[in-house]
C-alpha cells in the first residue's frame, strides 16, 4: 500500500535517485497543473498545464525547446496596469508596470494639506487641498482670546486664589486650599487623664480600687498539659505554655489544620489512608525553585526505586534502579481539520519541543505525512498542501 503524503516533498537539493514516474495506459482523473505521468499505450512522458488545445492541457515532455517557450509565452498576458511582451525566437518574456499618472512636483503648504483619487490599478491623482486649522480661540468671562498656532506664544500664570500647571502639554487649572484655624477642642476627665502642653496621658488604674465587676486574681495551671509561669496579681506577668514534652496517651483529634515544624521520626502503621485527593510536598519552600522532590520506596537489600520531579530539568523522571533516571513521557491527543485551514495549530502544552507527533487518518488508520513544525513548547504546527476536512485526521503527540 502506497503511503499517503499531504504535504510537499522537499528533498532539499538532493538526487532521487532511482525513482519510477507511475504509468498509466491513459491520462488521470482530476489533475492538477504539474501533474506528470508516464503514457505506457505510446511511451511517452506528459505533464498536466490546464490550457485549451492545441497548447493543452496534458503536453508531452519531448517536445522542442521552442516549442515548449512558445507555449509558456502565449500564456502569459498582461492586465491593467501590468504590459506582457513575449520576444520569440529567444523565448525571453518582458514584463512592466505601466506608469502612474502623477506629476512631478510639490503639494501642499503649510497651512494645507494635498487630497488625491487612487483607481483600481493604484495610480494618484491630485484632488484637491484641505486647510489646517491655524487659530485656537479661548473663551473667557470677559470674552473671546484668539492664538495664532504659527506665530503666538501660549502661556499660563495664575493669581490669588488661582493655581495654574502645565505637565505634558496638559493644564490644569483649580482654586487653592483655604486654611482653617480652629480643628475643634476636646474634653478629658482629670479623674483618669492628664493634660500637659496639649499631650494627654492616661493616669496609673488599680483594679482593686478603680474598677467594677470581675477581674483575673490569679492563673494556674493542669499538671503534663499547661504549664503557668507567674501568678494574676495586679502587677505580676503570666506565662501561659505547653511543656517541653508533650506525651498523648488515648486519641488527639484535630478539628483544624495540624502544621508540624520539626520531623516526624516514624508513623508506627502497616497503611496510611488519608482523605484528601493530594499530597503537597515542599510546602514551606518560597522564592525560585531549587530542590528536587519525589516519592522514594525502600526496598532493603535491592536498589530503591523512585518518581522524582528534576528541577533542574522541569521534568517528572523515574528510576527503577536508583541511579539512572528518564523522563516520563506524556501523551496528547486530537482531532484536526476543517475544510478551509492548510496551516492548523495544535496546542498540546506538555511544555517541551522535543515531541513526536504523528498523524494518521481518522477514518481508516493509516498513517499520513504532513508539515510538522514544533513552533514552541506547547504547540505544534500541521501544514497541509489541501485543506483537510472536518476531522479529518488525528494527531498523537508524544513528549
Amino acid at each position: 500500500m502506497a503511503r499517503l503524503f499531504v504535504t510537499d516533498i522537499n528533498l532539499n537539493k538532493n538526487e532521487l535517485q532511482n525513482a519510477r514516474i507511475q504509468g498509466l495506459s491513459s491520462a488521470p482523473s482530476a489533475p492538477v497543473t504539474g501533474q506528470v505521468y508516464y503514457d505506457t499505450s505510446n511511451n511517452t512522458m506528459y505533464y498536466y498545464n490546464g490550457l485549451a488545445s492545441p497548447n493543452g492541457p496534458w503536453v508531452a515532455m519531448n517536445a522542442s525547446t521552442e516549442a515548449i517557450q512558445d507555449i509558456i509565452g502565449s500564456t502569459i498576458v498582461g492586465g491593467t496596469g501590468i504590459t506582457a511582451t513575449y520576444g520569440d525566437p529567444a523565448g525571453t518574456e518582458t514584463i512592466s508596470i505601466t506608469n502612474t499618472g502623477v506629476t512631478a512636483g510639490s503639494y501642499g503648504s503649510q497651512t494645507q494639506i494635498p487630497t488625491f483619487t487612487v483607481n483600481a490599478q493604484g495610480q494618484l491623482t491630485a484632488a484637491g487641498t484641505v486647510n489646517v486649522a491655524t487659530a485656537l480661540s479661548i473663551s473667557g468671562d470677559t470674552g473671546t482670546d484668539t492664538v495664532n498656532l504659527l506665530s503666538d506664544t501660549l502661556s499660563f500664570v495664575g493669581t490669588d486664589p488661582i493655581d495654574t500647571a502645565i505637565t505634558n502639554n496638559t493644564v490644569t487649572i483649580s482654586a487653592k486650599d483655604a486654611t482653617t484655624t480652629t480643628k475643634g477642642v476636646a474634653s478629658f476627665a482629670t479623674a483618669d487623664f492628664d493634660v500637659t502642653s496639649g499631650a494627654v496621658s492616661i493616669k496609673n488604674v488599680n483594679l482593686g480600687t478603680q474598677t467594677t465587676g470581675n477581674y483575673v486574681a490569679t492563673i494556674s495551671g493542669t499538671a503534663n498539659e499547661i504549664e503557668v509561669t507567674g501568678s494574676g496579681s495586679e502587677t505580676a506577668a503570666v506565662t501561659i505554655g505547653l511543656p517541653n514534652d508533650v506525651s498523648i496517651t488515648n486519641n488527639l483529634t484535630v478539628g483544624g489544620n495540624l502544621n508540624v515544624t520539626g520531623t516526624i521520626n516514624s508513623v508506627n502503621t502497616t497503611q496510611v489512608n488519608i482523605v484528601d485527593n493530594k499530597i503537597n510536598l515542599n510546602t514551606d519552600f518560597t522564592g525560585s525553585p531549587t530542590a528536587d522532590a519525589g516519592i522514594r520506596v525502600e526496598r532493603g537489600d535491592s536498589a530503591d526505586v523512585e518518581i522524582l520531579w528534576n528541577e533542574t530539568s522541569d521534568k517528572w523522571t523515574l528510576t527503577n534502579d536508583g541511579t539512572n533516571y528518564h523522563a516520563i513521557t506524556r501523551k496528547y491527543s486530537t482531532t484536526v481539520g476543517n475544510g478551509s485551514l492548510t496551516s492548523i495549530p495544535v496546542t498540546h502544552n506538555l511544555g517541551v519541543r522535543e515531541v513526536v507527533v504523528n498523524v494518521y487518518d481518522s477514518a481508516t488508520y493509516d498513517t499520513v505525512e504532513c508539515d510538522v513544525v514544533r513552533t514552541s513548547t506547547s504547540v505544534v504546527t500541521l501544514g497541509f498542501t489541501v485543506a483537510p476536512a472536518s476531522g479529518a485526521y488525528t494527531v498523537v503527540i508524544v513528549g
